[in-house]
């Protein structure tokens, strides 16, 4: 089992961030996986520092961690072939130390910029596209590519690094699962086990078998909230930050924080924001966390954590967590 720390754009400031990749390098985390979002989900107090400039300097900062997006969406923005530009040149600066994970997005991304927001089914065949194009561009050469709706038109990466990158595909249900099973190195989800276990692996497994892959080699990463303080309230308190993604559908079209930290405030009670995930102050309660999700399968545990000191918190994990997950993790 791996375990990493998710590095939320949407609350900290970059230079934060980078500080806490050093330190959970050195507290002898696995990897950092970085929010690429143009507005967060809330609105007072919220950061929003852009994904890939603060990848490559993190990533100068520290010596052996592996980093990447969790996660970039190539739906209106993005074309899917800039990203494997980027992908390939912090991948050649870095080697063996970057990943880039694809998905189906959120309104809040595309809207600010003026993109359309489609509904699932077009953003689930742009990831198709993007996927695909993804794939091209590391075989070397030059590639055309028709899709539905993303193309090229004799394009090449000149530059590559000696092994492609992995791609990953994250999701929350069976079709984009699917996806993953034929497209992907690794599939991330924030679901609960039961769900993953019932709904999301028979599509992640059917859509291997559709592509003549085998579903175990396919890596299985929970991204897994924590809120964690000096206390149960403390730690309670330290959520609401995140209860604006609780009170929007991640498929709504809405994408002003504003509104989003309205309808938290409005339409979610305190008693409700343990929905979010764990909240504890005990280091035990993150171990058991972890060890859970060894035991349904997965490979990897990333933890996204809202605390009031987010360097304490990663110091926690190495001297309280790892220790107890050893034996698990050799």
């Amino acid at each position: 089992m791996q375990v990493g720390m998710f590095a939320p754009h949407e609350q900290h400031s970059p230079d934060h961030l980078a500080r806490i990749a050093q330190r959970a390098e050195r507290a002898g985390l696995d990897s950092i996986w970085t929010s690429d979002h143009f507005h967060p989900w809330w609105h007072t107090g919220a950061e929003c520092g852009a994904a890939w400039p603060w990848l490559g300097a993190a990533l100068e900062r520290t010596d052996e961690i592996r980093m990447g997006t969790g996660v970039t969406a190539p739906i209106g923005r993005y074309h899917p072939g800039l990203i494997a530009q980027n992908v390939a040149t912090l991948g050649a600066m870095y080697p063996g130390r970057v990943h880039v994970t694809f998905a189906t997005g959120e309104a809040l991304n595309e809207r600010p910029l003026g993109f359309e927001w489609p509904d699932y089914p077009e953003r689930r065949q742009r990831l198709i596209d993007a996927c695909e194009i993804y794939h091209r561009l590391f075989e070397g050469g030059f590639h055309d590519y028709d899709g539905h709706h993303w193309d090229l038109d004799t394009a090449r990466l000149y530059t590559l690094p000696e092994q492609r990158p992995p791609l990953y595909v994250a999701g929350n249900g069976p079709r984009t699962a699917e996806v993953a099973g034929r497209y992907a190195d690794g599939f991330l989800t924030l679901v609960d086990i039961e769900t993953y276990q019932e709904d999301l692996v028979p599509a992640l497994e059917a859509g291997a078998e559709q592509a003549g892959r085998d579903p175990d080699e396919i890596k299985r990463i929970k991204q897994a909230s924590v809120g964690y303080g000096k206390d149960y309230d403390t730690a309670l308190d330290a959520v609401e930050f995140w209860t604006g993604s609780m009170a929007v559908d991640f498929s709504e079209d809405v994408s002003d924080p504003r509104e989003i930290q309205k309808r938290a405030r409005s339409t979610l009670s305190r008693q409700e924001w343990p929905d979010w995930g764990l909240i504890t102050s005990d280091p035990t309660d993150i171990a058991e966390l972890i060890e859970r999700h060894t035991e349904a399968g997965f490979d990897e545990v990333e933890l996204l954590a809202s605390t009031p000191d987010l360097e304490h918190f990663v110091n926690v994990v190495g001297e309280s967590v790892l220790p107890d997950l050893s034996l698990a993790r050799t």
